[in-house]
């Protein structure tokens, strides 16, 4: 279980922008350590926002060509939304983006001196004799950990969601369904193999591609 404060137990303009500040602020090497508090304060404490709409917020934000940050703007959006109109939603999505935002600018503009200052140290010492070294590196092994947990959640409710289709429903029906998670598995193993075969940087672009194409024609309800 991640950080979890309560935050945000309602998605008012409010309680977003506060949520996103502080995932702003534990944005740590970018979104990925930002994920797990904003999902347990949005999915699990607050339970406004569906799991499987966060793992979409995450798809999104790995698709477009912007930093993963921007999944927060989705979440906003879709929390806003609950609240009020369409006008709402567009405000939420605006309001939890400024507020992730922000801490990156501020500890900028506030450090700027301190991050000078480390910069001189670097240039006239080797790097474990940085006072602050030893805590990064810390930090750097637990976001290692983060990244496998988020994987590891997001492959759990993939399955979890493929099964919940075919529950309680007529053979037929779960026989269709359950016919899905194959082709599903096996883009899933090619896109492992591709990745880790080409490293080109238009390889993740062409794959996106090429599963939401496929997508259109394998995953027909």
């Amino acid at each position: 279980m991640s950080l979890a404060l309560g935050i945000a137990q309602t998605p008012s303009l409010i309680n977003l922008f506060v949520l996103g500040l502080v995932a702003g602020t534990l944005s740590f090497g970018g979104a990925y350590t930002a994920i797990p508090f904003v999902q347990v304060e949005a999915v699990l404490i607050g339970a406004w926002l569906p799991q499987s709409v966060f793992i979409d917020a995450i798809a999104i934000g790995n698709i477009l060509p912007a930093p993963l940050v921007i999944f927060t703007t989705f979440v906003g959006f879709q929390g806003a939304y609950l609240n009020g109109s369409i006008g709402n939603a567009f405000a939420g999505a605006i309001i939890i983006t400024l507020g992730m935002f922000s801490p990156c600018f501020l500890f900028t503009i506030a450090g700027h001196n301190l991050l000078e200052k480390l910069v001189r140290n670097k240039v006239s010492r080797t790097p474990t004799q940085l006072p602050c070294y030893h805590a990064f590196d810390g930090l750097c092994g637990s976001v290692i950990g983060v990244i496998a947990i988020i994987a590891a959640q997001i492959l759990k409710v993939s399955i979890e969601g493929a099964l919940e289709k075919v529950k309680d429903k007529p053979v037929g029906e779960m026989i269709d369904t359950t016919a899905q998670v194959g082709p599903a598995a096996v883009l899933y193993m090619l896109a492992l193999v591709v990745l880790y075969k080409f490293t080109n940087k238009y390889t993740a672009l062409l794959l996106v591609i090429i599963g939401a194409v496929a997508g259109q024609f394998i995953f027909v309800d």
